[in-house]
């Protein structure tokens, strides 16, 4: 129920802002200066971005605004929707925008009737006042949709922590890994994997020496290990459990769902 008022809301809303506002054809005059904002949207959008194969599951990434943000290209300086030989958005035709997309640069209302401007033109104008305020409405209820939805995602967070096929995943990952290398997890599209240590991280070092004490790197060589072990991936997985869901009840999704483990361990140490 909750996902047909979502794409109600959606058609509608790029219906009436395609009918509300009127400019220069952009495609054809900029490089699309706005497919340079990060964008976040909900599952249910992102879903169907993969099904009508504009996009990939590695194209979305976990945000603590919506479910997902759209995959940023840091060196273009663009959204991975932005398409060089259209010279714009691959979807903009395709009914399923994301709605704030549409808002650059008119917003809703330009009461003295200037010109609006982007970074590369002027012309803009809003040519159906009453079309706006009505996208605008709709646009503050695509959001509360939004949010709830995201909120079913942090919550179905553990199911997939205490998935079999996730943890093997992980365990699998975990072994392939030099403890040094690694700095906590990442939250994917629907598997979580590690996160690498920018440089050498020391904070595996915590819990190889809980999990195993006896181990020769431990002490005198914990650079030189090369893997992480099996007893010690075991207590990767166990610390997860007990103190990630926590954490995100407590401070919620963090950006581009990434959690270090220096944060986890502050948490579970405040904890205790």
């Amino acid at each position: 129920m909750v996902d047909e008022k979502f794409w109600e809301v959606i058609r509608k809303y790029n219906v009436l802002m395609r009918a509300a506002i009127q400019g220069p054809n952009c495609l054809n005059i900029c490089k699309g200066e706005c497919c340079s904002i990060k964008i976040d949207v909900p599952r249910v959008l992102a879903e169907e971005y993969i099904k009508r194969g504009y996009a990939s599951k590695n194209d979305f990434i976990r945000s603590n605004v919506f479910s997902f943000q759209l995959r940023f290209d840091e060196y273009e300086g663009k959204c991975f929707l932005y398409h060089k030989e259209l010279n714009g958005c691959l979807v903009h035709d395709s009914g399923i925008k994301p709605p704030q997309c549409w808002i650059y640069p008119t917003n809703f209302s330009n009461p003295k009737n200037k010109d609006l401007s982007c970074k590369r033109t002027n012309g803009w104008n809003i040519i159906d006042p009453l079309k706006a305020k009505e996208a605008e409405k709709l646009l503050e209820f695509y959001i509360f949709l939004c949010q709830l939805e995201a909120k079913k995602e942090a919550k179905a967070f553990q199911s997939r922590l205490k998935d079999i096929t996730c943890k093997n995943n992980l365990l699998n990952l975990l072994y392939h890994t030099q403890p040094s290398h690694l700095a906590g997890i990442r939250d994917t599209w629907d598997c979580i994997t590690t996160l690498s240590a920018q440089g050498v991280s020391l904070q595996m070092k915590k819990i190889c020496e809980k999990y195993n004490e006896k181990c020769e790197y431990v002490e005198h060589n914990y650079l030189d290990c090369k893997k992480i072990c099996d007893n010690v991936a075991q207590g990767v997985f166990e610390f997860l459990q007990k103190n990630l869901f926590h954490y995100i009840k407590k401070q919620g999704i963090d950006s581009e769902g990434e959690y270090p483990f220096i944060k986890l361990f502050k948490l579970s140490e405040n904890k205790n």
